[in-house]
Order: structure tokens, then C-alpha cells, then sequence
């Protein structure tokens, strides 16, 4: 017998239609019934821990969540259950409108795992993922924004490890501003106290202060006595042994401790352009010409009205001109800040001795960091991958967004992760796609700012680059949208909404796919489940599975509607909800239930080092 109909919340604008319910929930509910017409609370928890893998969910756990029923103090779950008589017993009963909100529940039946620590962290630092920002006190584009604290505590508060600040001295003062632009500085000890007062909010693991040092000597002695009196017993000051050290201590040692490193001058941008002309131009052009910082960001790739070509010559020029506002004398490190530098960073004009102009990274003796800008690492990549990945088993690599995004938009962070660089430097406020893909990436391991690099990048590896492309998948992951709801507001006013999804996996570059679903027009709750997706990947413990929603219009731009970045690692398979966040990176009402599957083909999940 089919199961009734009960409407639960009758009156809200995110009723859920039972009639429109996707037929594999449909199933669901039908299978874990049991011939009734309604699951109880053994049904429940039956289903959740043999359909959805949650074998968390206990006897004790279950009477608890019917207590939070009761009184109504889950709003998320309030009047899931219904009161259902049969044969005169009363029992506790959820219908199959009450089984959809379950699923929709973000709290109970996320698409993620229970966020907990589960990567092994007593390794050196380089066998590390770290979440990093870049200009991290700007609020804004690079040019004319307002320096100040308040992105340094966001960034922090949402699991950032990494703060970057560019010390110059303005009448005496030591200052923190984008140098040779109009952007407005902000004090120095303000962003250390700032630092302190925010470092361990999310994660208890360790914080890193990169300094770019425009500072005569007197205020680089200052500096020091700042960072010393205001970070205390927090700043981890290494021995003359470890200055560089042979080797990085790991996350667990230095749990609790803000490190500091030095961040080199800049390389001229006009040296950056030559590493990769062809590169440089194709951003510049993004930037410049589309004025928005994701190139995918128009869906139907509309030719933008009046755009011009920006060629070498012009971006040249563009370089020049830039430097030329933006002198980088070279200023020689006081001992007594120097003392206080843990992780020695090098540009490869500084590796002279170790690198030959146009040859592969080398490692030296001591554990260093190489600096390297978006177009440098991207010519590394294209010339010599192999020692990238070397070069990176036992020494850190920070990318940084190339210098003329003036926009403060960012390179796609899977340049550096998937050749083992272990810092993406974001523009945490270009709130562009690599961003989200950041966001999403450090959502792994608790969203504790450290992601263990895949055991293929790692020492103990001898794979090659060409080898690591050649894998095999060794997972199939296999994605069904079979609804949208919740929508956060009206696309259309005189028609009902056309919606598509984005699917897409961002990882190494064979791993890399993106799909994307029909239009479903004129509906407000749009299904595509009989639309699958299969993505073969190869490295799974650094893909990235992103969904995008947009709105359809024939005469205008679509509508972007929200977005979700999930590690592949931290899936659940089983019907789950993806909840979407704005550009800007937050929650949305807006939801999307989906069908996953995700079968390990060499029988054994991927685990990034976990216990």
C-alpha cells in the first residue's frame, strides 16, 4: 500500500511537495518502512546506518534526537514525526513528507562526514596542505582598499593558517599596507594583537606570520620587540640550529605556536611576465576585460561588449609602470629580527647558487620555503614538474597570485596542491572561484587549516609526475542532483525559475571534469534524477567536488544562485543535502539533494595518513 500523504509544515514557503518526491526516495522510504506506512524510530535508525553508512547513530543517540522532537528545540527537525494510531497503539512515526525534511536536514544527513580531525599530524610541516591567504589585511581590490584587521580575524576564525603581512615604515611608524598603491594602512601591533587574539579560535594547530619586510634596520628591531611582547609564550622562537632547519618540526609539535617567516621582496612583475608571457596575458585579459575574477563566472561564454585584446607589449608597459611606483631596494635582515624566522623563504633569483636560470628547483641542505608567483610556478610546471614535486617532499612552496590582479582575484590553487607546493596563497576577500575551491578544500581534517598531502607527493613516494598522471582511478564517484529547494530568493517575477547545475571535480589534471545537468524550466523544485555523473579519480585526497546552480535567461546573464566546495575525501555515499553558500562563501537556505556513490576500486578507502 502506497504510504499517505502528510503535509508537515503546512504554512512554510519551504514545504516540500510529497507528489514531486524523487522515486529513489520514494524507494527509500518504501524499503525502510518495512510494510508499514510510516518508519518508526528503529526504522530510522536502521536506515541511517545501513542506507547511509552512519553507523554512529545509537539507540541512546536516537532517544536523544526524540527528545530534541519533543520539545521542539531542534528547529531543523521540529515535527518530523507524527502521531500514528494503528490497531489502537500509539506509536512515534514519520511519514514520508517528514522523511524528506529528514534528508534535507543539513545537521542530521549533511553530505559531509561528522567534522573531526582524522589525519595523522606528527609529520614535518612540508607533508602538509596549509591554508593560506595572501595580502591578508586588505579588505578589498589591491590598488585602493582599506588595510585593517578585520580580514585578518575572518580569515582566522574561518581555519586560516597563514597570515601575510607587508611591513612599511610611514613617518617613522611601522605600517601595513600594499606598497606603492593607494591603499590605507593599518598598524602593525594592531594586526600581531589581532593574530593573538584570533589564532587558535578554529584551530589549535600552529599559526605562520609571513613577513614581507620593507623596514629600515631601527624598525625592524622594533618589530621584533612587538611580535616578542605582544605574542608572549604563543611565538615559537627556533634555535640557531634551526634557522633554517634541517628538517620541519610537525603540526602536533608546534601546536599552540605562531611561527614566523620572512616573505621576499616581490620579483618584478615584469619578471614574473616572463616566466610565462602567454600565461600572463591570458589574465590579464580575464581581469581587465570581463571584470570578474572567475573566467566561467558567465555560463553561456557571452563575448563581452567592446572587449579589447591586451597584448605582451601593452602588459609590459602595465609592469613597467607598476614598478616603477613600487621600488624594492634591497634591505638587508637586522639579527635580532632574523632570530625570530623559523621557515626561511627564497625567490629563485635568491637561489642562485642551488638554481640555474630556466632549470629545475633544487633542494638544498636546510628546509627551506621557495616563493614562487602564479606565472614562475607555472613555467616550473610546464618545463621541469618533475623537480617541483621534489623539490617540495622536504621544503615548503608558496604560490602567489600574479602581480598585476589588481583585482585581488587568485590563480586556481590546484596549480600548486597537485604539484605538491603547500601553499596557495588566496585573496580571501576576491571571494572568486579558487577561493571557493580554498574554502572548500580546508573543510578536510576537522577545517583544521592542515591537510596531509597524498602519500604519491609525500618522501616515502618514488613515483615521478608522468607516473602520478598514469594512475589508474582508484576511486569512481558517481553523482546524481535529484532536487533543488529552499531557494534564498525570486529569480523571475512573471515567470516560474529555469534552474542547471554546475558538477564538476578540480584535482590533478586527469582528475579534472565538469558536467553540468539539462535546464529544468518553469520549476520551482526541479528534479534531474534520471541525469547521472561519473567522475574516475586518480588522487582522491586532494579532488575537490564543486556543484554551482545557476538560473537560466535567454536575454540577460544568468542568475548564479549558490555554490558548494566539498572535499571527495570527506563524502558520505547515500542520499545527502548540499547546502549552497553565496559568492561571498555563506550559508544559503538553498539546497540540493543528491544521490552519491562512491566505490574505491582497489577496496580501500584513501586516508591521508588517518589513525
Amino acid at each position: 500500500m502506497a504510504p499517505p500523504i502528510f503535509k508537515c509544515f503546512p504554512q512554510s514557503p519551504h514545504y516540500h511537495d510529497v507528489r514531486s518526491t524523487p522515486e529513489v526516495v520514494k524507494q527509500a522510504f518504501t524499503e525502510a518502512c518495512n510494510g508499514k506506512e510510516y518508519m518508526s524510530v528503529a526504522d530510522v535508525i536502521s536506515y541511517m546506518n545501513r542506507a547511509q553508512g552512519d553507523d554512529h547513530m545509537t539507540e541512546a543517540q536516537a532517544e536523544a534526537l526524540l527528545g530534541k522532537l519533543k520539545d521542539g528545540s531542534d528547529h531543523h527537525l521540529h515535527n518530523l514525526f507524527h502521531h500514528h494510531k494503528k490497531g489502537g497503539t500509539a506509536n512515534g512515526g514519520l511519514d514520508l513528507a517528514g522523511f524528506v525534511k529528514l534528508l534535507l536536514s543539513p545537521d542530521v544527513n549533511s553530505i559531509l562526514k561528522p567534522k573531526e580531525k582524522s589525519h595523522d599530524m606528527t609529520q614535518p610541516l612540508s607533508h602538509y596542505y596549509v591554508h593560506t591567504s595572501h595580502n591578508s589585511y586588505l579588505t578589498g581590490n589591491q590598488l585602493t582598499s582599506r588595510s585593517s584587521t578585520h580580514p585578518i580575524i575572518d580569515a582566522l576564525k574561518t581555519g586560516c593558517r597563514v597570515i601575510e603581512l607587508d611591513c612599511w615604515e610611514r613617518r617613522g611608524k611601522i605600517k601595513v599596507l600594499h606598497g606603492g598603491t593607494l591603499t590605507k594602512p593599518v598598524k602593525f601591533d594592531a594586526c600581531i594583537k589581532a593574530i593573538k587574539e584570533n589564532a587558535f579560535v578554529a584551530s589549535d594547530y600552529p599559526v605562520i606570520i609571513t613577513i614581507e619586510n620593507h623596514l629600515p634596520g631601527e624598525l625592524q628591531i622594533q618589530a621584533a620587540k612587538i611580535i616578542k611582547n605582544i605574542l608572549g609564550e604563543l611565538l615559537f622562537i627556533p634555535s640557531p640550529e634551526e634557522r633554517p632547519p634541517l628538517e620541519f618540526l610537525s603540526p602536533e609539535a608546534l601546536k599552540g605556536k605562531i611561527i614566523i617567516s620572512d616573505k621576499p621582496l616581490r620579483e618584478p612583475v615584469e619578471e614574473q611576465l616572463e616566466e610565462d608571457p602567454e600565461g600572463a596575458v591570458e589574465t590579464a585579459e580575464t581581469i581587465l576585460q570581463r571584470g570578474d575574477s572567475s573566467p566561467e563566472m558567465d555560463p553561456k561564454n557571452r563575448k563581452v561588449p567592446g572587449r579589447l585584446k591586451v597584448d605582451k607589449k601593452a602588459l609590459e608597459k602595465a609592469a613597467k609602470a607598476y614598478e616603477a611606483a613600487t621600488p624594492d631596494p634591497e634591505i638587508p635582515l637586522t639579527q635580532e629580527f632574523e632570530e625570530l624566522l623559523y621557515i626561511h623563504c627564497e625567490k629563485p633569483s635568491e637561489m642562485k647558487e642551488k638554481q640555474v636560470k630556466g632549470g629545475p628547483l633544487k633542494p638544498g641542505d636546510r628546509a627551506i620555503m621557495a616563493n614562487l608567483s602564479e606565472p614562475q610556478l607555472k613555467n616550473f610546471i610546464k618545463t621541469h614538474p618533475a623537480s617541483v614535486i621534489e623539490y617540495t617532499r622536504m621544503n615548503m612552496g608558496r604560490m602567489y597570485p600574479f602581480g598585476l590582479r589588481f583585482d585581488s582575484s587568485n590563480a586556481d590553487p590546484m596549480y600548486a596542491w597537485s604539484h605538491g607546493f603547500q601553499m596557495a596563497a588566496l585573496n580571501l576577500q576576491g571571494k572568486d572561484r579558487p577561493s571557493w575551491i580554498g574554502q572548500g578544500f580546508f573543510l578536510a581534517n576537522g577545517a583544521c587549516g592542515y591537510v596531509r598531502k597524498p602519500e604519491v607527493l609525500l618522501p616515502e613516494s618514488s613515483l615521478d609526475y608522468e607516473q602520478i598522471l598514469n594512475l589508474s582511478p582508484k576511486l569512481n564517484l558517481k553523482v546524481t542532483v535529484l532536487l533543488g529547494t529552499h531557494w534564498h530568493s525570486h529569480f523571475d517575477y512573471f515567470k516560474k525559475p529555469d534552474f542547471y547545475v554546475k558538477v564538476a571535480v578540480h584535482g590533478i589534471p586527469p582528475d579534472a571534469l565538469k558536467q553540468k545537468t539539462q535546464v529544468a524550466t518553469s520549476n520551482k523544485e526541479p528534479h534531474w534524477e534520471d541525469e547521472q555523473f561519473e567522475f574516475p579519480i586518480r588522487v582522491p585526497d586532494i579532488a575537490i567536488l564543486r556543484f554551482e546552480v545557476w538560473e537560466y535567461d535567454r536575454m540577460n546573464p544568468d542568475d548564479f544562485v549558490g555554490q558548494a566546495c566539498l572535499p571527495v575525501n570527506e563524502i558520505r555515499s547515500g542520499i545527502r543535502v548540499v547546502q549552497l553558500r553565496s559568492k561571498k562563501g555563506k550559508l544559503r537556505s538553498s539546497k540540493l539533494l543528491c544521490n552519491l556513490k562512491l566505490d574505491y576500486l582497489d577496496g580501500s578507502q584513501a586516508t591521508n595518513g588517518a589513525h
